[in-house]
């Protein structure tokens, strides 16, 4: 029963990927940022069981002449809530995160979300995140479409 479920869930994820991938391809979104926001390797923690939480990670290069701001982010596939976190270490030396209203990426730059710094939480999964599996993360950006973004769990 659990192999048909996986499978069920692989044949619709395999679909959002091929429909949101031609959506967001260059030139889908003429005159707005998501056609000049790169980003890549995106990845996602495996997590133990479904109701449980994840982190996703990725690098975000903009190449234009202006900052860009991400202002949330969705995985509805996956997860109920989607956050956009920062870790930081408190006067206290204890490892602490914190929600976030935005993340900024300087123009002509390149950020990278990793574990220990800002990352998109993947908050009360629908079901568990096993290694090989893919799944769309829909990355919104400031005055502009969302962008799908391709993400494997590790």
């Amino acid at each position: 029963m659990n192999k048909v479920i996986c499978l069920i869930m692989n044949l619709i994820l395999s679909l959002f990927i091929a429909q949101t991938s031609l959506a967001s391809k260059p030139g889908a979104a003429d005159a707005n940022h998501s056609s000049v926001l790169e980003i890549s390797d995106a990845w996602a923690r495996k997590s133990m069981s479904p109701n449980n939480n994840s982190a996703a990670y990725m690098k975000i290069h903009n190449p234009t002449d202006e900052q860009i701001t991400i202002i949330s982010a969705s995985a509805m596939v996956v997860a109920n809530n989607v956050e956009l976190h920062k870790s930081f270490v408190d006067e206290g030396g204890i490892s602490r995160m914190t929600a976030i209203d935005k993340i900024v990426v300087p123009a002509k730059s390149t950020i990278e979300l990793k574990p220990g710094g800002i990352h998109i939480m993947l908050i009360d999964l629908k079901y568990s995140l096993s290694e090989g599996n893919k799944f769309i993360i829909k990355v919104k950006i400031q005055n502009s479409d969302p962008i799908g973004v391709e993400t494997m769990v590790k």
